[in-house]
């Protein structure tokens, strides 16, 4: 058995294993799939020239705290059944991560088939999807706006553009963890129908705050995101929505923010809603991730113990003082010590300190925590693209 990169020749095998094990099509056509295949680091694992396994690498970037970080998207992780319970995707998923810190690839996403089998690797979960179901005669009376909706398609350069620009201000300043779209992405957003139809709202003096990516499917109105800068964006966008009433018979909408933030929108949000735990993270290399985070009060000097059994270069003892970040054997100081999937669901934003030493993830005194508590930002962690 040989683990090595799949030949781009070979990339036909790829797509043979993709159909056998997810049994659907790529959302995207194969186009897109092609693409992404070309562009992606792929290993395998073979016998011969048979591919047994697979484990696909994207070469993404993510903002974390209004910092651009150079993320690997695992996808199509796959094996033929009879080789599964071998230890082929252990084997993989380790060589992966080699391969991600070696192109300089500080963390990692991946949707989870299941969640505990990626714990195995340093994976955890970082985003909590909402998705709405609302009668339309149940859509909420948001009251009046001053600004109104523009309408844009995906063959309007002018449209992509408004949205590009204001996608990108709420990924650096609203939530951590989004994706940093470039060119090919929003070319895959295309793809997939999500900019056939967008509404930008716009305020009273024409600066546009806020967009929706929609399409009308029979009589279901489908939301496919909602960014909103301000709250008047948002009701001015429900608005618009509900202008449609007459036309459908539901709304369905995702990527509009977490439980909490309908709670607070809507006047009355009794309708049907359905959390998801979906993406998973992993910190891929923490020194350099330390180095580069931004971390509150940067005065104050910490003390990391961190462990990781995937990835060993990441265990040890670290002290930090704002950027300063250096690798030591001991310390009279308080440490916090915490494993590599505690680690990542907190500097994302997921879950604050506190939690995890509840919840038996992390160890550390009081007074430690205490100071743990005040240099990790309140910024919530999110993600509205999926591969």
């Amino acid at each position: 058995m040989e683990l090595r990169e799949i030949k781009d020749s070979e990339i036909g095998k790829v797509k043979e294993l993709r159909d056998y094990a997810f049994r659907l099509p790529a959302s995207g056509g194969e186009a897109d799939f092609n693409y992404w295949a070309e562009n992606a680091r792929r290993l395998g694992l073979f016998y011969g020239e048979h591919l047994l396994a697979q484990v696909l690498t994207y070469p993404l970037s993510v903002s974390i705290l209004g910092e651009r970080f150079s993320m690997g998207g695992i996808a199509y992780v796959a094996s033929y059944p009879e080789y599964r319970n071998g230890g082929l995707i252990r084997q993989l998923m380790e060589e992966s991560l080699v391969k991600m810190r070696e192109a300089g690839q500080l963390v990692s996403y991946l949707s989870p088939f299941s969640i505990p089998f990626y714990r195995k690797f340093g994976y955890e979960i970082f985003t909590e999807k909402v998705e709405l179901t609302i009668p339309a005669h149940a859509l909420p009376d948001m009251g009046t706006v001053p600004g109104r909706v523009m309408r844009f398609t995906s063959e309007d350069g002018t449209g992509i553009s408004v949205v590009r620009e204001l996608y990108n201000r709420f990924a650096l300043t609203k939530k951590s963890g989004m994706m940093m779209r470039d060119d090919a992405w929003w070319l895959r957003l295309a793809r997939r129908g999500y900019t056939k139809e967008i509404a930008v709202y716009c305020d009273m003096n024409g600066i546009a705050t806020g967009y929706m990516l929609f399409g009308l499917d029979h009589e279901v109105f489908k939301i496919h995101e909602m960014i909103a800068l301000d709250y008047e964006a948002e009701k001015g966008l429900w608005r618009f929505t509900g202008s449609h009433g007459m036309m459908v018979d539901r709304v369905v909408a995702k990527n509009i923010g977490s439980l909490r933030d309908i709670a607070l929108a809507f006047p009355s949000p009794d309708f049907e809603k359905r959390e998801i735990l979906d993406f998973m993270v992993r910190i891929v290399d923490v020194e350099p991730f330390l180095e580069k985070y931004r971390f509150d009060r940067s005065d104050t000097t910490l003390y990391l113990q961190v462990e990781d059994e995937t990835a060993p270069w990441n265990e040890g003892l670290f002290e930090i003082r704002g950027s300063f970040v250096k690798r030591i054997d001991k310390t009279e100081g308080g440490i916090l010590t915490i494993s590599i999937q505690g680690l990542s669901q907190m500097l994302m934003g997921f879950v604050r300190p506190r939690d995890l030493v509840y919840y038996g993830k992390a160890t550390a005194s009081d007074i430690t925590i205490a100071a743990w508590e005040k240099v990790i930002p309140h910024v919530r962690s999110d993600f509205y693209d999926g591969f």
